[in-house]
């Protein structure tokens, strides 16, 4: 198979035995963090855009905003402080009233490098689920955003919960795959409660990486979600499933921001004026 000259830049990275990171943000000011701190492409999507204004991350998965247009309208400040960082716009592509070929048009006019399937459907229940599903909105439509966004000439990522859906992304051409572990991310005053063990985690990503290289040996597999919320962890989960990456979300945004900011307020309450 024939590597893909878009991901050329990442293969060297991984060739030369660094993780691919990603940065999932909400905004900006912490997409320009992200770029400082070396981050090799960035994201947006409407669950950062929620944990940057001080909100849950599962809040987002609930009906009280438009998830594309919160993307969209994110965009243009995440990409102004890209430098010359990959960015990809996370689309929910569930919404039939939203033709896939417009959102695409749409990321490509604001200047994305590509798009990911964020929101997914896999982190609802199996109620919800099973019913979009039968209504040929479920994970089918996520494939078409991606096989779409990479017949465009874009990056497509897919997120993906199993070994299963990570096959049937690699076979409609996504360059990259984000492997979830368990659900949102734990940590921080908002974050998600842990529903994995790291060898729960551990098992679900080495499946999914296993799936997509049996179809497609330089697809580049990135971790996520669950116990993945600190480097150490991330290290250990990458050298025993030979995942490519790591991609952050509230680890890389709404916990160093919620620690940063006390620590430096709590240094100027320790100020003494006697």
């Amino acid at each position: 198979m024939v590597v893909d000259p878009r991901i050329m830049p990442l293969l060297e990275i991984k060739q030369a035995g660094i993780p691919i990171i990603m940065a999932g943000v909400g905004s900006g000011l912490t997409a320009k963090g992200a770029v400082l701190g070396g981050a090799d492409l960035l994201a947006v999507y409407n669950t950062a855009v929620y944990r940057i204004q001080g909100l849950p991350t599962a809040l987002a998965f609930l009906p009280y905003d438009d998830a594309n247009e919160l993307t969209i309208s994110t965009a243009p400040e995440v990409i102004a402080n890209a430098g010359d960082k990959p960015v990809l716009l996370g689309f929910g592509a569930h919404d039939p009233r939203m033709p896939i070929p417009l959102l695409i048009e749409q990321a490509k006019r604001l200047g994305a490098a590509g798009v990911t399937n964020e929101p997914f459907l896999g982190l609802y229940g199996y109620e919800l689920r099973v019913q979009l599903e039968n209504a040929g909105l479920g994970f089918i439509r996520e494939l078409e955003l991606i096989e779409y966004a990479v017949s465009r000439g874009m990056l497509g990522l897919g997120w993906v919960f199993s070994a299963a859906e990570a096959e049937e992304m690699a076979k409609v051409g996504a360059q990259l795959i984000g492997a979830m572990a368990g659900g949102i991310t734990a940590g921080g005053s908002a974050g998600g409660v842990q529903t994995l063990s790291i060898d729960q985690a551990k098992e679900q990503i080495g499946a999914v990486v296993e799936a997509a290289k049996a179809y497609n040996q330089d697809i580049l597999v990135l971790g996520h979600g669950g116990p993945l919320a600190d480097p150490e962890t991330v290290s250990e989960v990458l050298q025993i499933t030979g995942a490519d990456g790591y991609a952050t979300g509230s680890s890389g945004e709404r916990v160093p921001v919620e620690r940063g900011v006390a620590e430096v307020v709590h240094q100027f309450k320790s100020i003494s004026i006697r």
